[in-house]
């Protein structure tokens, strides 16, 4: 792992079976620490895992092996998925269906359930899990991972009253666009464009009960929470976090690198690197500015 990670092993080479978290750890374990408190240093030393990844200060105090870092915690990720993460088996189950004209990759996992319709391509080395759907002009890049159960494709909720006072529903005819190294999680929904697309660009995450409405933009490597509302026509930049239990009003612009609170119902557009939050989501803080006058 030490050399996995081009880091120096400090102490006692030992065997490793497993990861396990700080607080149930014990021999042949390895285990991360991400900041040093006495707690953590005891639970090291009682516990004795055969290796802890951390930071400076709990590397100076442990007598435990380890291995300084300054990410313990991305360190960890990485030994994780390099030492103890099943490769995924590919393959289309037999209870998946496949509708003539869809085209799929190479090396593509398909589970139990999904439905995969004529119009979507799938590039190479994606994951798409049980009872998936993906209807309509759906297309996706290259490693992407959508988690069981998930929704892509579906009409948006558009509607206009007609002469006599009954809503009337506007055809979304456009098309889903999900770059390569997207995630999405289960129990989220993705709607069709009216004309255009809604994109989801590269390494971008989507976390699960999520709904994403019709031509909504969200940029490389954000990281979208759970229960999350994003109404139709949203643009949000490049590497933001939205928290959990979030909405955006239809058409708002959210800039790169902004982080919504808990909760935040965004009602205007939000200009780069900003932090915002609250009903209705103020500002709170600038990144590269400090606190924000408001």
């Amino acid at each position: 792992m030490a050399a996995f990670l081009k880091k120096p092993l400090l102490g006692k080479s030992l065997s490793i079976l497993q990861p396990a978290d700080l607080s149930k750890c014990g021999p042949k374990t390895v285990v991360w620490v991400k900041n040093f408190t006495e707690e953590r240093l005891q639970w090291l030393e009682e516990r004795r895992p055969a290796l802890v990844i951390c930071d400076h200060e709990t590397g100076q105090k442990t007598t435990v092996p380890h291995i300084v870092s300054g990410n313990p915690r991305l360190d960890f990720i990485r030994t994780l998925t390099e030492f103890f993460t099943p490769t995924p088996e590919t393959g289309i189950h037999p209870a998946a269906l496949i509708e003539i004209g869809a085209s799929v990759g190479k090396n593509v996992s398909i589970g139990a359930f999904a439905r995969i319709a004529s119009h979507v391509s799938i590039g190479d080395h994606c994951v798409i899990g049980s009872g998936v759907v993906l209807e309509g002009d759906v297309t996706l890049g290259q490693k992407c991972i959508i988690k069981p159960n998930s929704v892509l494709g579906g009409q948006g909720f558009g509607f206009e009253y007609n002469e006599n006072g009954e809503p009337l529903h506007f055809p979304h005819v456009g098309k889903i666009v999900i770059e390569d190294d997207v995630w999405i999680g289960s129990c989220t929904t993705i709607e069709l464009g009216t004309l255009g697309a809604t994109t989801l660009q590269r390494g971008c995450k989507i976390d699960d009960l999520v709904q994403i409405g019709h031509n909504v933009t969200i940029g490389p490597k954000t990281l979208v929470m759970a229960n999350t509302v994003i109404c139709g026509g949203v643009v949000i930049g490049e590497k933001c976090w939205i928290a959990p239990n979030s909405v955006i009003k239809e058409k708002i612009r959210i800039g790169h690198r902004v982080t919504l609170g808990l909760g935040s119902v965004v009602l205007r557009d939000i200009e780069d690197g900003l932090v915002f939050a609250g009903v209705p989501a103020k500002p709170i803080k600038s990144k590269t500015k400090g606190n924000v006058d408001f």
